[in-house]
Order: structure tokens, then C-alpha cells, then sequence
């Protein structure tokens, strides 16, 4: 039996560059169960991606575009719209890192942050998620139907890390979104939810993060698909009586209290 069923619904994926990402994994498994998809980033390196899921048989629309843009996000739900008709899924991945600019622009202490670094932060994390949300919803209402997953983090919702006060605010920002649009949007059938990853090994993991993941309660970083896995769900008919949660994907590090080395408790 086929757990999740996207036959006849249109997607829209963003932040799908990475081949080892969140997104391009989200894009790969709602293909794979019918979904037609339509896909972003920030570079024509998206294009390179929607190559590989045309070789495994999806059909697929790659649009390169900068979210934080009201603009450029239009222009792209346009587009997919002239496309396919309809977006049924909307998946806000977008955020984090962006190509050409380095992890570090808003890693920095609170005292230390600059306005600009701030402002750079909070709308590649959070901006880029109202500015899609803000365009495909009118389609959605229209028919009366809809699947928004929001891809924020434990960081900031759960827990958080130093020098990382932007993205922590951005990305709790994310979850109170989910929870007020829900409560907007629930008797217009259109369901609005949000996963928070933690420790998932991708193309812009560094060590220390990949050591981090070896110390959870499993024992090792996440994988992207086992993100996509949570999406899917929460996209899928089965969970139509659930919105405005969040689903934590960090393979139990956040409920554990003891956070060294395993061998004394593992």
C-alpha cells in the first residue's frame, strides 16, 4: 500500500540548489509519488537539478529566483501557475545559506551584529517564507485546497546556539507563522505546518556540525531524506486533520538532556 499519494497535485519546492539538500530531496520523493514539481534557488544551478529528476521520469519546472524579492517571487508563482494551473504543495525550504554569500554573515555576537547583517538574515530566513506564503496562497483559497509545510529549525524554535540570534529569530518567526496562518486558513481546507531538522548532514554541513550529529541519541546526522520523509506526510491527504504543528527531525537531541560524549550514558 502506498503510504503517501501526490497523483494530480502540483508542488512548489523552494530552495531546491543543493543536491544534497532538503529541498532537491522534498522535490525527489513528491515526484516520485505523482507530484508534478516546480522548483527554485537563487542560481541556475536549479536547472542542473531539475535535469536529474527529468532522467527519473518527473515532470518538472526550474525557475531561478532571489525570494527575499517581493517581485522576483510573483513573477515566479506566475509562471508556475501559466505552467501547470494550479499549486496544490507549497514547501518553504529557502533560507540558511544562499551561494555567494559565506555562513558566517550573521554568525556573530549580538553586540557585534550589524543592522545590515540582521536585516540579511532575518529575510533570507523568514522574508523569503512570507513572500512565497503571500503569493500562492490567493490560488490556494480560490480552490479551496491546500498543503503549506514551512522548513524551520530546532534552532530558535526548540533551542539555539551563540552567535546564532538572527537565524534563532528567524526561524521561531517561521513557527509562529505556521500557527497564525492555520488558524486563518483552516476551514478554507488548507493546512499549514512547519518540521524542524537538527543535525542533518548536507552539502553545507561543516565538522563540527557533523560531530554534533554523531552525539545524538541516535548517533549520527540526519540525512535529507529523512526530512522529505516528514514533509511528504504533512502534504499528504492522511494529514488532513493536522495543521499549525511543528514536527521536530532531530533524532531525539533536543530531549535529551545529557549532551556529551555517549559512551557515558549510550
Amino acid at each position: 500500500m502506498e503510504l503517501v499519494n501526490f497523483s494530480g497535485k502540483v508542488s512548489l519546492i523552494t530552495g531546491a540548489g543543493s543536491s544534497q539538500g532538503i529541498g532537491f530531496a522534498t522535490a525527489r520523493l513528491l515526484a516520485q509519488h505523482g507530484s508534478k514539481v516546480a522548483i527554485t534557488s537563487t542560481t541556475e544551478r536549479i536547472q542542473e537539478r531539475a535535469c536529474e529528476l527529468v532522467a527519473e521520469g518527473a515532470d518538472v519546472f526550474a525557475f531561478s529566483a532571489d525570494l527575499r524579492d517581493h517581485a522576483c517571487t510573483q513573477a515566479l508563482v506566475q509562471e508556475v501557475l501559466a505552467r501547470y494551473g494550479r499549486i496544490d504543495i507549497l514547501v518553504n525550504n529557502a533560507g540558511m545559506t544562499q551561494v555567494g554569500k559565506p555562513t558566517e554573515t550573521t554568525a556573530q555576537a549580538l553586540v557585534e551584529l550589524s543592522e545590515e547583517q540582521w536585516d540579511y538574515g532575518i529575510a533570507i530566513n523568514l522574508k523569503t517564507a512570507f513572500n512565497i506564503t503571500r503569493a500562492v496562497l490567493p490560488c490556494m483559497l480560490g480552490a479551496k485546497y491546500g498543503r503549506i509545510v514551512n522548513v524551520s529549525s530546532v534552532t530558535g524554535p526548540v533551542v539555539s546556539n551563540p552567535r546564532e540570534t538572527a537565524y534563532s529569530a528567524a526561524k521561531a518567526g517561521m513557527v509562529g507563522l505556521t500557527r497564525s496562518l492555520a488558524l486563518e486558513v483552516a476551514r478554507q481546507g488548507i493546512t499549514v505546518n512547519a518540521v524542524a531538522p537538527g543535525w542533518i548532514e548536507t552539502a553545507s554541513s561543516t565538522q563540527h556540525e557533523i560531530v554534533a550529529g554523531k552525539n545524538t541519541p541516535i548517533g549520527r546526522p540526519g540525512r535529507s531524506e529523512e526530512v522529505a520523509a516528514a514533509i511528504a506526510f504533512l502534504a499528504d491527504e492522511s494529514a488532513s486533520y493536522l495543521t499549525g504543528q511543528l514536527i521536530v527531525v532531530d533524532g531525539g537531541n533536543s530531549v535529551q538532556e545529557y549532551k556529551g560524549p555517549p559512551e557515558s550514558y549510550y
